[in-house]
């Protein structure tokens, strides 16, 4: 609140220096999106968007670590790599303030919209400072929009990409709806070294980084159990490397040599290799069924506590299991994410039955059959 405090105390001076920027061209652009996979992936139509709208101007991601073999690959994009807990406090807004200073950004767009996102590029005299406004944003951050040259409110149930098409639209630039990613050159090695069988394959996610979202070791077993007995398909299990020790749980359940661990034998850049050679993946919202996405493998999703309106796989072939009259559902939106569940008994997710979710994944095999079919 000192920081919002101060920038009102010094607007008058901090309003002059942004009109004075506005006829500057863009040159420099930092788009800010500091959130985890899933969201860095639906974050690369937008830096799509930006390159060809600004083909010569120099573009920048400031990202979580975690993402950065999600953009690593990508030919003349700039990359900071900095949690977001780095800017908070004085310290890391004053962080905030060098690194855009440094930057010299005349452009700032912000999908990761906090506090210090929105004031540091005001006080740094960014010419152009867009961001994506939350769905339900609190009384400091909605007294801080002034401090954008354009802003635009996220509605309940919009898809976010829409949102950003309307902000981005009126500085000419159209947002399409693919998602990217380059490979990384060691990832047909990474492939041949897992030994996958020929035949069918269907890949399943073990788990989640928000737990609120994951499936349990119980209901993958009978998943896996269910899958095995009604298909001749080869399972994957898919995670990293800490989720191993779940993995092994499930393994030594299910106990089939049609079931491939694969935890932990993928960097993020290799792994759509591996989606790209299944005929379904099996998961939850998180990051790894957004990779499958952009690689337009077959998905069931359990949508669990989400709101799939906001933010979803997109692709032709998903399957969406979303639970049914429940009043506390959905409660975790892309801009409001809970990481417990305030009834404590995780009923989006518990009531979802291994038999749906393995019901769903046949289907998909059975349409790809069709589909490969010959006429």
């Amino acid at each position: 609140m000192m920081a919002l405090l101060l920038t009102w105390l010094c607007w008058p001076w901090l309003a002059w220096r942004a009109r004075a920027a506005r006829a500057t061209p863009v040159r420099r652009i930092l788009l800010i999106q500091t959130a985890k996979i899933g969201d860095m992936l639906c974050a690369t139509p937008v830096i799509a968007a930006l390159r060809a709208a600004y083909p010569h101007a120099e573009l920048t991601v400031l990202h979580d670590p975690i993402t950065s073999r999600i953009i690593a690959h990508q030919p003349g994009l700039r990359r900071l790599a900095q949690p977001a807990r780095a800017f908070r406090g004085l310290a890391g807004r004053r962080a905030l303030l060098r690194l855009l200073r440094d930057g010299q950004y005349d452009t700032v767009l912000t999908l990761s919209p906090n506090l210090s996102f929105w004031l540091a590029p005001f006080w740094a005299g960014a010419a152009r400072r867009w961001s994506i406004v939350p769905t339900w944003p609190g009384r400091t951050l909605a007294a801080a929009r002034a401090c954008l040259s354009d802003g635009e409110a996220h509605q309940p149930g919009e898809l976010v990409l829409d949102t950003l098409a309307r902000l981005l639209s009126r500085h000419g630039v159209t947002l399409g709806r693919d998602k990217q990613i380059h490979l990384a050159d060691s990832a047909a090695a990474a492939l041949a070294a897992l030994h996958l069988p020929a035949g069918r394959a269907i890949g399943l996610g073990v788990s989640a980084a928000n737990k609120l979202k994951e499936l349990g070791v119980p209901k993958l077993v009978e998943v896996c159990q269910r899958l095995l007995a009604a298909s001749d398909a080869h399972l994957v299990l898919i995670g990293s490397g800490g989720d191993s020790p779940l993995a092994q749980a499930i393994a030594s359940q299910v106990n089939s040599p049609r079931l491939i661990d694969a935890t932990g034998r993928f960097q993020l850049d290799e792994l759509p290799a591996l989606l790209q050679r299944l005929d379904g993946y099996v998961g939850v919202d998180s990051g790894i069924t957004y990779l499958a996405d952009t690689v337009h493998t077959p998905i069931v999703t359990v949508v669990g506590p989400t709101d799939p309106r906001e933010q979803r796989a997109l692709g032709q072939r998903v399957i969406r299991i979303a639970p049914v009259d429940l009043p506390c559902y959905p409660c975790a939106f892309v801009f409001a994410t809970p990481s417990r569940c305030h009834t404590g008994t995780r009923a989006c997710i518990e009531s979802i039955s291994a038999q749906q979710i393995a019901d769903a994944a046949l289907s998909l095999l059975d349409a790809d059959a069709d589909r490969k079919a010959p006429v």
